[in-house]
């Protein structure tokens, strides 16, 4: 895999549109913070015990007490001194899609008065979205396939421009952001042969 990074973040809560199981470590790789992730991930093997390392907000996110608590440490963050990463779809969107946004991260950033730095990434092989492939098994396999199977992507990454998120205004900012990060993914996520 080759990362191709655009332009420089500035502090604030860092969100980035979730397509694949390799966002995290591309995320990663291009700016190490902590994350906000679904409990389960603590349970994967390898991603679990890295997550903890960074500093993982764990979410269950079928359980609204959970997600409460989330939402208050969220509203108490420090992200321009501890860099937090969050997938603002909740998911993974299909290769070339992007799902609708959760409003956690724009109240956040509404409520503490932080930025919000967006970053879109782009991959140029759909076998990156590896929970529509037909072929997985469980994370692991579909990890060791990928390798195995010698599957190469570039990703193509764009550090947006940081969004302020004035009272009232998280769904606005949501929905611009939303709508600025498709045009990108339309654009650059696309298949090498085309």
């Amino acid at each position: 895999m080759k990362i191709y990074l655009h332009g420089k973040p500035q502090p604030g809560f860092l969100a980035a549109n979730h397509t694949s199981y390799l966002d995290p470590i591309v995320v990663q790789a291009i700016k190490t913070g902590g994350a906000v992730s679904k409990i389960e991930v603590k349970d994967y093997l390898l991603f679990g015990p890295i997550a903890d390392k960074v500093g993982m907000l764990w979410v269950k996110r079928e359980n609204s007490k959970s997600r409460t608590g989330a939402i208050q440490q969220l509203n108490q963050w420090d992200a321009v001194n501890d860099p937090l990463w969050i997938f603002p779809e909740g998911t993974t969107s299909t290769y070339g899609n992007l799902d609708p946004f959760k409003m956690g991260v724009f109240k956040a950033a509404e409520n503490t008065g932080h930025m919000i730095q967006p970053l879109v990434f782009c991959y140029d092989n759909p076998l990156v979205d590896w929970g529509r492939t037909g072929k997985e098994k469980d994370l692991f396999s579909s990890i060791i396939d990928f390798y195995k199977d010698n599957i190469r992507t570039n990703v193509y990454c764009f550090w947006m421009k940081p969004m302020k998120v004035g009272p009232g205004q998280a769904q606005k900012v949501a929905d611009e952001l939303h709508r600025k990060m498709l045009i990108y993914i339309k654009r650059f996520e696309r298949p090498r042969d085309e």
